[in-house]
Order: structure tokens, then C-alpha cells, then sequence
């Protein structure tokens, strides 16, 4: 019934929005505005509401959010935009072709428009500040193209823009990629401050100028508590794999949003191969899991794909009744009664670090003549978390799934932990409190 009513309010949102920037309906928008806004009942203030924040709705955020401020939260209310809402406004000043080409958003000939668009938002947050007190926004994504001159115009009322960024999960040949684009845009951050997972997220943003280093801080992943927490649960016979993305740490999102040409000046991309990707790895893995959940019916297998991914729907066909496909939700949620993790290249490797899981990477890849270290995350796992054949994944799966869980042993190196996430220490929710509580008000302009 609530996603009935959530996906009807969309729609509405969808017809309406247009009409409303094509007349400049300040008023009636700033209404509708209002009426979007839910609060996030899990981080209610304890006392009496001081502030209101409102979040510009990312899963994987607002868990950050709600991690930081659940034993925290005393005077700010915390409310959730959907950001279809923005992105509708953006979409109607903005045609297709505009929206959809990231480089050609970014260039000279749409600065005029821009603006336009900044003007167009100034005067509508002049209206609603009038109708409805709003104290700070934040946002996840500096690329998010909707959102900015959101934050510029925030910055020029006086509003804070808070960016927290959680896209800094990178693989070495991201980065490298990262910075080139950060640089050639020559872009700055338009908004107040900035909070990031690791000190190498913090190092690319003022190597690349695109933020004073006064205004970036380091406050890591906070909602890697909640897999903080499972490490005293014994966990059940349960396999947990996160299905690879075929371009998973590779460049491609990269060379999609901006062209091949783009990158013509980066040394690194001399090597780009736009076939190379992670299929088979994907493949061997789901033939190692059949095979495993035949011989072991007593075992679970869970099979996490991404919201929005889309399987080669032949290699799910046929699977045993012990492995589950899960599409939808937030993956960490299965950690807690899994016993083992296998992933590639992603942040749910760190997650079930942090859950002191068993952790299984496929590294069929090792005698490919393409494949280059800094296609993979940097995590320093011992050799035992690594399957380097069919085989030898299969023999350590097994053993993993055997092997009894003393919940007051760790049993991974927690290297990337405070590299990639910088929450070894399981504090960043407090780091992320601190951080929302003293720039919740610009002090100094």
C-alpha cells in the first residue's frame, strides 16, 4: 500500500511539475514541495525541533544518515526529498539531449542555460524558505547534474549544501579516471561543505581543485555499524553472493558519460578495451554455486543482483530450490545470517569485512595477459579468500561453510576498512554526526 501511494505521488509529481516551472508557479510548487517531504521516523529528534534538513533521497545515503544520528539525533528533523522531484524541474528546462549528455551539460554553450536554471531555482527556494523553514540540503552525488546549481543557489541564499559523498569506492584505474574529468571540467563544488569516506576521496577532490581543502572533510562510512553489529551473531549455512557487474571498477561509466575522445589525453586509456569486463567471472561463479548447492541441499545460497542491473536471465534458469535470487533492497540487510560473502569490486566486500564474514573473491583472472592490479579494489585479504580456479573456489568454499564461527575471533585483515571507508574504528557515525551538527548553519560567508 505505501509504495502504491509513493509511486502515485510520483506520477503526480511527474504531470504537475512541468506546469508549474513552464508558469513559474513559484507558490503552488513550493506547496507541492512541502507535500513531498516525509520525515525519516527512524532519527525523529528526541527534543524539540530546532532545524530541518532535507535529504535528496539515495539508499545507501540515507542509511548513512540514519546510522549517524540513531543514539545522536537531539533538535534536527531529517527530511526525505524524492529526487525525481528536482530532476522533473531540471528536466523541463532541459531538453533530452542536454539532460542525457553529461560533457555537453558541462560545456560552454550551456552555461547561459544554466543560469537560467540556478535563477529559476533561486527564486523558488526564496519562495519556499518564505512558506516553510528549511535549514540545510544534502545531497551523495557532485555529478548528479539536477543537483548542481541546486547547490549553487543554496550557497547564494545562504543556504548550506551539504554534499555527502559515497561514490569513493574506487578501484586505482577509477581514480585515475576521476581525476582526469574533475580536472578537464575544471567544475568547482558550488555548495558549503563536503563530507567523504576515505583521506584519498579528500586527497582527489583539492588535488583536482575542485574543492578548498577547509571545506572537505573525512567522516567515513557510518552505516558500515549495522555490519559492525552481526559480528557477534552466529551466522547461518548461508552463502551470500553479490552478483558481479560486468564493468564493475572498470573505466566504462566513465568513457559512457563523457565519449571516448574525452579521455584521448590520458596516458592509461591508451589501454582501454571496451570489450574487457567481468562476465566470466560471473559465469564460472554461478556454475561453482549449482553445483554446490546440489551437493550440499542443507546449505542456503542467496544471489544479491543490484536494483536496476540487468542478468543474462539463461545462467538463473534451472537453479536448485536452495538458491534464492534477491533483486531488490539494500544487500547488507542479508549479511547478518550469512556465513560467507563472495563479491568482486565492491563495497559489499567491506561490509562483510566489517561482519566478519568468511570472504570469498574470484580470481579466475590471474593468467589473463589484460588484466591490470588496479582493475580491483585495494584490500589486502590473505590467500585463503582468493578461488584462483574453479577448483580451488570450490574446495575453499566448502571449507568456509565448515568451519565453525568463534564470533570473538577476526578473521580478515581490516586494512580496507579505514583505506576505502575510513571506519576501522566504527566511529564514522559519530564523525558524521559532529559533522551535520556544526555546518547545519553557514557561520561565516
Amino acid at each position: 500500500m505505501r509504495s502504491f501511494l509513493f509511486n502515485s505521488k510520483i506520477k503526480i509529481f511527474k504531470i504537475l511539475i512541468p506546469y508549474l516551472v513552464k508558469y513559474k508557479a513559484f507558490n503552488f510548487l513550493s506547496v507541492l514541495f512541502i507535500l513531498s517531504l516525509s520525515e525519516l521516523k527512524p532519527i525523529s529528534p528526541k527534543k524539540k525541533k530546532k532545524f530541518k534538513i532535507v535529504i535528496l533521497s539515495k539508499s545507501a545515503g540515507i542509511d548513512d544518515v540514519i546510522e549517524s544520528k540513531k543514539n545522536n539525533n537531539d533538535n534536527i528533523l531529517y527530511l526525505a526529498c524524492p529526487r525525481v522531484f528536482i530532476k522533473t524541474i531540471f528536466n523541463t528546462i532541459f531538453n533530452n539531449q542536454e539532460y542525457n549528455d553529461t560533457k555537453k551539460f558541462f560545456s560552454k554553450k550551456l552555461k547561459s542555460k544554466r543560469n537560467d536554471y540556478k535563477n529559476f531555482l533561486i527564486e523558488f527556494l526564496n519562495v519556499l524558505k518564505n512558506k516553510y523553514s528549511i535549514n540545510a540540503f544534502v545531497g551523495f552525488n557532485f555529478e548528479f547534474m539536477e543537483e548542481v546549481e541546486l547547490a549553487a543557489a543554496c550557497q547564494k541564499l545562504k543556504i548550506p549544501f551539504l554534499l555527502l559523498y559515497k561514490e569513493s569506492v574506487l578501484t586505482g584505474i577509477e581514480e585515475k579516471y576521476l581525476r582526469h574529468f574533475i580536472k578537464k571540467l575544471g567544475e568547482k563544488f558550488n555548495g558549503y561543505k563536503i563530507a567523504v569516506y576515505s583521506d584519498y576521496a579528500k586527497k582527489i577532490f583539492i588535488d583536482t581543485n575542485f574543492v578548498n581543502k577547509k571545506n572537505v572533510e573525512v567522516v567515513g562510512c557510518s552505516r558500515l555499524s549495522k555490519s559492525f553489529s552481526f559480528r557477534k551473531k552466529i551466522p547461518k549455512k548461508q552463502i551470500l553472493y553479490y552478483a558481479i557487474e560486468p564493468k564493475r571498477g572498470l573505466p566504462d561509466p566513465f568513457v559512457a558519460h563523457y565519449g571516448n575522445n574525452f579521455f584521448k589525453d590520458l596516458k592509461d586509456h591508451r589501454q582501454y578495451d571496451p570489450s574487457y569486463n567481468w562476465n566470466f567471472q560471473n559465469t564460472k561463479i554461478i556454475k561453482i554455486l549449482r553445483k554446490f548447492a546440489i551437493k550440499n541441499p542443507d546449505a542456503v545460497v542467496i544471489i544479491k543482483i543490484k536494483t536496476g542491473q540487468l542478468p543474462n536471465a539463461k545462467q538463473y534458469l534451472n537453479l536448485p530450490n536452495n538458491i534464492r535470487l534477491q533483486y531488490f533492497g539494500v544487500g547488507h540487510q542479508l549479511l547478518e545470517k550469512s556465513k560467507v560473502v563472495i563479491a568482486w569490486n565492491t563495497t559489499a566486500i567491506l561490509e562483510g569485512i566489517a561482519a566478519n564474514r568468511f570472504i570469498l573473491l574470484p580470481y579466475f583472472h590471474k593468467k589473463d595477459n589484460n588484466f591490470r592490479k588496479q582493475n580491483e579494489l585495494k584490500l589486502k585479504l590473505r590467500n585463503e579468500n582468493y578461488g584462483y580456479s574453479e577448483y580451488d573456489f570450490y574446495k575453499k568454499l566448502l571449507s568456509f561453510i565448515k568451519k565453525k564461527y568463534n564470533k570473538n575471533k577476526i578473521y580478515n585483515n581490516q586494512y580496507s576498512l579505514k583505506y576505502h571507508l575510513n571506519n576501522a574504528d566504527n566511529k564514522a557515525s559519530l564523525r558524521l554526526n559532529k559533522f551535520f551538527s556544526k555546518n547545519v548553519t553557514i557561520k561565516k560567508f
